[in-house]
């Protein structure tokens, strides 16, 4: 009796699509600024932000012309000045394989590992620098209570602010109705406070929630360059840009838990 012949089925070859990045966290709630394309790279020193919107000069005056006022009391105020500059960050991503792959190919697999994951290391670098200017921040019992204190100090300065902090967070936030429904993009309070859930916030700020003033994000425009290794047989290509994240003020930093 003949043994039937088993053909084997080919493997089906199916190129994944490239995704989009988050559309949460830092980009998201801050003012974005690209550097024109073939300008030279002006933000490899850092960036001085120059505050008008958190200065001191304001305040009360008894409204009766004829009363004496308190000796203490002074029209008077300090002009804000600027913290130390935000450093730049270089951020890259690479891609290598055989040289017979098209080098176009290549560039766009480098492309793509830095457009996925720019926002994240920014917003760790950033968080590091949140954490410098906060000092201790204050120790509140739990999430709600966080969000609370810090839109006291948020209204403190007649502004609307960004509240920074992990994407831990966003489902519990949702879950408390402090995050109400909306056609804005940003998820922001019902007071109007932004929540800018990023996803390298969690390694560096825990559970520190921080707040600050409006925040921009400053951008070169993005090299990319290819390159052989004749030894190893190997063409590798490489995307990279530098970004500096800053912001005009911070207000209040709070920690959720018991100290």
């Amino acid at each position: 009796m003949t043994t039937p012949t088993t053909i084997s089925m080919p493997v089906v070859h199916y190129e994944a699509p490239p995704v989009n990045p988050s559309t949460s966290g830092l980009y998201l709630v801050s003012q974005i600024h690209e550097s024109a394309a073939g300008a030279p790279n002006r933000i490899l020193g850092g960036i001085d932000v120059w505050p008008i919107n958190y200065d001191t000069g304001w305040g009360t005056w008894p409204s009766d012309p004829c009363s004496t006022p308190d000796p203490g009391l002074l029209k008077a105020g300090v002009r804000s000045q600027p913290e130390d500059a935000f450093t730049p960050l270089e951020v890259w991503g690479w891609d290598e394989c055989d040289p017979t792959e098209p080098v176009e190919t290549i560039k766009t697999r480098a492309l793509q590992n830095l457009r996925l994951h720019e926002q994240g290391l920014v917003e760790a670098h950033f968080a590091t620098r949140l954490l410098a200017d906060a000092g201790t921040p204050v120790s509140v019992p739990d999430l709600v209570a966080a969000i609370g204190e810090l839109e006291v100090a948020i209204g403190e300065t007649g502004t609307t602010g960004i509240i920074h902090l992990s994407m831990r967070y966003s489902s519990a936030l949702d879950a408390a109705g402090i995050i109400p429904s909306s056609s804005s993009p940003i998820p922001r309070t019902r007071l109007g406070n932004a929540l800018a859930f990023g996803g390298g916030y969690d390694a560096v700020l825990g559970s520190t929630l921080v707040a600050t003033g409006p925040t921009t994000v400053w951008r070169s425009e993005t090299f990319v360059q290819d390159t052989v290794d004749v030894d190893a047989n190997i063409r590798a290509a490489l995307a990279e840009r530098t970004v500096v994240a800053g912001y005009e003020s911070l207000i209040a930093a709070v920690k959720v838990g018991t100290p």
